[in-house]
């Protein structure tokens, strides 16, 4: 398991908005897979994420980014399009004189 991406009971009771008791019972009733260290039970994120129901492998983040990057091309575009915009209406405001 990488450190990075484990959680311990209180912190996934705070991501999930419940008691830490509610937490230990999921995992007592196999809903979230934990392994325990000592007296601690330890959750890799990927679980949390599963027990939300957030889709984590490669094909969603590969989505997630083509859709960051097409918001950022909309961006682009629009303010080009103001850009025109501006430029049509000065350019109209010449010809009228």
């Amino acid at each position: 398991m990488n450190k990075a991406l484990v959680y311990k009971v209180n912190e996934v009771a705070e991501k999930i908005n419940k008691p830490p008791a509610t937490v230990r019972n999921e995992i007592r009733k196999g809903k979230i897979k934990a392994i325990k260290s000592g007296t601690e039970y330890l959750i890799e994120k990927s679980e949390v994420d599963k027990y939300l129901g957030i889709e984590t492998n490669d094909e969603s983040l590969k989505k997630d980014l083509e859709i960051v990057e097409l918001k950022g091309k909309i961006k682009s575009l629009e303010t080009q399009i103001q850009a025109f915009k501006s430029v049509a209406s000065s350019l109209n405001h010449i010809i009228e004189m």
